[in-house]
């Protein structure tokens, strides 16, 4: 929902792209790990919860890179938003 509602408010299109596609399978993934994990005991264990939290802050890395900057200035269509 954050990246419909990040791409509306900024006058851009309502069409996922690349930078989201991959947020969208690393979330699944980090959580098909975290779920993993409980099938481990020991050093397997932890290496992978830390490959799901690796998964999980990189989704939320792409996010911030794609959508910081978009978020910080003013509507591609010039419509008022935030920054007008």
């Amino acid at each position: 929902m954050i990246t419909r509602t990040a791409r509306g408010h900024t006058g851009r299109t309502l069409q996922a792209e690349r930078p989201e596609v991959a947020m969208f399978a690393l979330l699944p993934l980090a959580v098909a790990a975290r779920l993993a994990a409980n099938l481990f005991d020991g050093p397997a264990r932890g290496h992978t919860l830390a490959l799901s939290a690796a998964l999980w802050s990189l989704a939320f890395v792409i996010y911030l890179l794609r959508y910081g900057p978009w978020l910080a200035s003013p509507r591609l269509d010039g419509k008022p938003g935030y920054w007008h």
